[in-house]
């Protein structure tokens, strides 16, 4: 999975349930797997900015 892959199916589920188009029944699994998502996002950023950091500072 990529951080836009993740990032489209995240903006595809809030967008479903801001729509209203998610039934009750569907909206357990769909917050368990945007809370999957947000936590693959928050990573893929947190790296990426330990690795520019990291460049920076052997600049230095």
């Amino acid at each position: 999975m990529t951080y836009e892959n993740a990032l489209t199916e995240l903006e595809g589920i809030v967008t479903k349930i801001e729509s209203g188009e998610m039934e009750i029944g569907q909206l357990s699994t769909a917050l368990k797997r945007a809370q999957e998502l947000l936590a693959f996002c928050k990573n893929q950023l947190t790296q990426v900015e330990n690795d520019v950091n990291k460049i920076l500072n052997e600049q230095e």
